[in-house]
């Protein structure tokens, strides 16, 4: 299966979820650089395929210094050890009472 396929299965398979979708997005996205040429990323916006979400989203995630690469570029980055604690203490705040 090539890229532009692969995209196409993701499209179909996380429809109604914006959170599937930018987890199939982060698959190709890393912070070297993307699997896809410009023209493949234009003939996918035109693809029937897709969601007019999908298609605007597909377009900023591999638009450099659009806020949606910014976020899928964040979803592979780990967690900070500090950010864990404050859930954990919350949580465990949350149990107690």
């Amino acid at each position: 299966m090539n890229w532009v396929d692969y995209i196409i299965f993701a499209a179909q398979h996380s429809k109604g979820s914006a959170s599937h979708w930018f987890r199939y997005l982060r698959k190709d996205i890393d912070k070297c650089g993307v699997l896809f040429s410009e023209q493949d990323v234009a003939n996918l916006c035109k693809n029937e395929a897709l969601t007019m979400f999908q298609r605007i989203t597909l377009k900023a995630a591999f638009t450099e210094g659009t806020l949606t690469r910014e976020h899928i570029i964040g979803l592979n980055q780990r967690a900070k050890l500090s950010m864990i604690q404050k859930v954990r203490e919350k949580y465990e705040k949350a149990d107690k009472g």
